[in-house]
């Protein structure tokens, strides 16, 4: 069997030897490894236990993204990125289980009682030898319209992230700075390096394709369709030294490419469905 689970986590195998693990907690990614490689960064800090949300992996963002907004009331209310990371999913079904591919769905429980809002939040991970894809599937089940953000927090793991090489961003692509208070810029077309803090909200990337060289002759495509926007995100020690649950020097060890739509809240009519889907292949 390519799937067994305990009480906290599921582990996914393939007979290539690729695998992950998921916590229930927060539905987060906290490892997968592919060719004898571990390719997700988790903080060695970070807290497993279900008091905070995981430093690391691949958290889910949802229903806002970043601080709160001033309104409405009930999405003001939320804290920092929603409230999918730290609510305990369910392993809804095994979608396929052979020897070359696993996948599983995954379903978030009711939103919080002041959330009043009606939909069902569904996760499918799929596992094969070089590549892990993770969509995530909102339908609106009320009679009205349902506005969210979500998006898939990926720290991909890297040898040493001011070597790392970023490509895929048309020239003229619209991207919010929020190091620099969220100043409104265009991009140049060239590859970006994290060479300072990088914190960045990439909007209606045309690619739909991040490409990241780890300078150590690896490193991974990331394809994404339904999402829109792409976060790219490094602290550096500037405000990595800053996070309580990040091990010391962590930010040399991963980048965070993370597909979403975050630019501004989706809206979806009643009775439609949201599938934000993305594939990590390691190149």
């Amino acid at each position: 069997m390519g799937v067994t689970q305990n009480d906290k986590t599921i582990v996914l195998n393939t007979a290539s030897g690729a695998s992950a693990e998921v916590y229930l907690y927060g539905a987060t990614v906290t490892s997968w490894k592919s060719g004898g490689k571990e390719r997700l960064f988790v903080s060695s800090t970070s807290a497993l236990d279900g008091s905070k949300p995981i430093r690391g992996g691949i958290p889910v963002v949802f229903p806002i993204f970043g601080p709160p907004p001033s309104s409405p009331p009930e999405y003001a209310a939320l804290s920092q990125h929603g409230f999918a990371r730290t609510q305990t999913w369910t392993l809804d079904k095994i979608v396929m289980d052979r020897p070359e591919g696993v996948s599983i769905r995954l379903a978030a429980p009711p939103p919080p009682s002041s959330f009043q809002h009606k939909y069902t939040l569904a996760y499918v991970i799929t596992l094969t030898e070089h590549q892990l894809s993770t969509d995530i599937h909102i339908t609106n089940t009320g009679s009205e319209d349902f506005i969210f953000q979500t998006l898939l927090h990926n720290y991909l793991a890297v040898p040493d992230s001011t070597k790392i090489k970023i490509k895929g961003i048309a020239e003229g692509t619209t991207y919010k700075d929020k190091v620099l208070g969220g100043k409104l810029d265009k991009w140049d077309g060239s590859t970006l390096t994290i060479d300072r803090e990088v914190d960045r909200v990439y909007q209606k990337v045309p690619s739909q394709e991040i490409e990241v060289d780890d300078g150590a002759g690896s490193g991974f495509k990331v394809r994404f369709r339904g999402f829109e926007d792409c976060t790219i995100w490094n602290p550096t020690e500037t405000t990595g030294s800053k996070i309580a649950d990040m091990e010391d020097k962590g930010w040399e060890k991963y980048v965070c490419i993370e597909p979403g739509y975050v630019r501004e809240f989706k809206t979806l009519p009643a009775g439609e469905e949201f599938i934000g889907a993305q594939v990590i292949t390691v190149a």
